[in-house]
């Protein structure tokens, strides 16, 4: 029996016999390489354990008489044991271990020393968010980590030579030359000039989506009708926006302040027409705390809080496109009415206005006007002819139902924008204010923007609901114009009350068609409630999306019934009401 040829030497790595491999021994044999190369192993592992029994007696140093301390060491360590010259306090190396090879040193091992570190790492207090990679002569830095993220002092000539080319090497790769529109801007090319991935007016759209994210956006709604996600409905009729100065009310009367909330709704005729601003009453109570905005709108079917309007003398200012279809000569309140005369003695009379304290907006011309409660001359206002929208405070009035009355001087230019009325004998409750123009689309309200700030600033409105989308859709207006006109009340009603909340109402599917669908202005919406932050209901997903009246949910073919607007109303009051 032959035996195997034993080494004092670390295998770094062990054969592993493969199945295909020839099992054959001798002193090259498939067989045996393992056998050896564990061998060599638990030689080296013996040779290093024996030669560290006692530090105190294997280590040595240098001297003159030994430059490198091997000799004492060779003296005093048995052959086949190891031993350790110190280096010295600044050498790369503190130790190098030496086997005595029969009488012969033999370097086997290094520990690093302090001159290897403080090379390698230059010793300093180096903050957690700046922390040095590299240093150069003199201890200079010019490359380190600023929290987290690579810095350096300046970039070499190779380095700046291959990034100046980067924006031209870029420019030629990924925005070909040709003429773009700002609004619609390709973001990327592919094969043969294909756009996948675009801006449309500032926001992303692409061509379509590949299976990954197909995959993750299935993943996170679900894959049903409306999806699902952890086994809840996702809710495809809401989004949730900014509601903290409504919420600040509830929690002000939760811990038993009087306040009132004020809830307004605005827009076309769903929110001229009292039906909806009514059935979102009626769900809280039927109560109101303070009639609110009273409107210079005459229509029979926009009462609200019990006030009627009649006038003789006056010309209407309606700015819809129905109607005036133009900025306003002499103001309009947010609303988009007025009523304005120009030179001859006028009246108007609101009845019916259970209120303690009145504000009276005007627009401040030439003519004079008297204001006459309960045919009781309270003020007379000269205009000072400045253009602008005033107001006229009266406060101290019992807590009933008074006539106002304003009559015109016929001196020259009267124009009234409407009132805000409260009612100090109700310390805390609800506020429902219609604040709608029947006809208008989202465009129509460019008309008057400029007189919606001036006014509803004095509103106290904590919730605005802003219903549009009917006569853009029949009219077939076009979903750029009802994105502009929305975005517009909103930024006027922020300019206003920089705090207020709003809510955006999609229209249900009416009997009328127009192009593009529905659908589309829907999906506007509910892109600048995103883009705004803001609240969200889509009457479009609560309703059918065939026009139906078998049940009676419209009034007629474009407006909704009291049951009809029971949907809408009953889920913004689920949003934003607490009991």
């Amino acid at each position: 029996m032959t035996k195997i040829t034993e080494t004092i030497k670390w295998a770094d790595e062990i054969y592993q016999i493969a199945r295909l491999d020839k099992v054959e021994g001798g002193a090259t044999g498939t067989a045996n390489i393992q056998a050896k190369q564990l061998a060599a192993r638990t030689q080296f592992l013996k040779t290093m354990l024996e030669g560290f029994t006692d530090y105190r007696e294997s280590t040595f140093f240098k001297t003159a008489e030994d430059p490198d301390g091997t000799i004492a060491g060779r003296a005093a360590t048995p052959a086949g044991k190891i031993f350790r010259v110190a280096q010295g306090p600044e050498a790369d190396e503190s130790f190098i271990f030496y086997l005595n090879a029969d009488g012969i040193a033999v370097p086997v091992a290094f520990y690093a020393g302090k001159g290897y570190v403080d090379r390698r790492i230059v010793p300093g207090s180096f903050s957690g968010k700046m922390l040095p990679l590299a240093h150069g002569s003199n201890d200079v830095v010019p490359l380190w980590l600023d929290d987290g993220c690579l810095d350096a002092a300046g970039l070499g000539p190779q380095l700046q030579e291959f990034v100046a080319g980067i924006p031209n090497m870029w420019a030629r790769q990924y925005l070909p030359q040709k003429n773009f529109n700002p609004k619609f801007f390709p973001a990327c090319f592919g094969d043969n000039d294909v756009v996948p991935l675009w801006f449309d007016d500032g926001f992303p759209d692409a061509a379509g989506l590949g299976p990954q994210l197909q995959a993750f956006i299935k993943n996170l709604v679900g894959d049903g009708g409306g999806g699902t996600v952890s086994g809840e409905v996702t809710d495809k009729t809401f989004i949730q926006g900014d509601t903290y100065r409504l919420q600040y009310k509830f929690a002000r009367l939760f811990v038993g302040e009087q306040v009132g909330i004020h809830y307004a709704w605005t827009g076309d005729s769903w929110t001229e027409k009292n039906t909806i601003p009514l059935s979102f009453l009626n769900q809280m109570g039927g109560k109101y705390k303070d009639p609110g905005w009273i409107s210079c709108s005459t229509r029979g079917d926009g009462v609200m809080a019990g006030i009627t309007l009649k006038t003789s003398g006056f010309t209407v200012y309606d700015g819809d496109n129905e109607h005036n279809n133009a900025p306003p000569r002499y103001g309009a309140g947010p609303d988009g009415n007025a009523m304005y005369n120009t030179g001859s003695v006028a009246y108007m009379t609101w009845s019916g206005v259970k209120a303690t304290d009145l504000t009276l907006f005007y627009y401040d011309g030439t003519g004079s006007f008297s204001i006459i409660i309960d045919d009781i001359t309270v003020a007379t206002i000269t205009g000072g002819n400045t253009g602008k929208a005033l107001a006229h405070k009266i406060s101290g009035l019992a807590s009933v139902a008074h006539t106002v009355k304003i009559q015109t001087a016929g001196n020259g230019v009267v124009s009234i924008l409407g009132m805000y009325g409260k009612d100090a004998s109700n310390q805390s409750g609800v506020t429902v204010s219609r604040m709608g123009n029947g006809g208008a689309m989202a465009s129509d309200y460019l008309n008057w923007k400029d007189w919606i700030a001036p006014v509803a600033s004095a509103l106290e409105i904590d919730l605005l609901f802003i219903v549009l989308g009917t006569n853009d859709f029949r009219k077939s207006a076009g979903t750029e114009q009802y994105r502009n006109g929305i975005q517009t009340i909103i930024d006027k009603h922020k300019e206003a009350s920089p705090d207020i909340c709003i809510c955006l109402i999609s229209p249900g599917q009416c009997s009328a068609s127009g192009t593009p669908a529905l659908s589309e202005y829907d999906k506007t919406m509910r892109e600048l409630a995103l883009k705004n932050n803001i609240n969200f209901i889509s009457g479009y997903e609560l309703f059918p999306k065939k026009y139906d009246n078998s049940a009676g949910a419209w009034q007629d073919t474009l407006h909704l019934s009291s049951k009809g607007a029971y949907i809408i109303t009953r889920m913004a009051k689920e949003k934003f009401y607490q009991e």
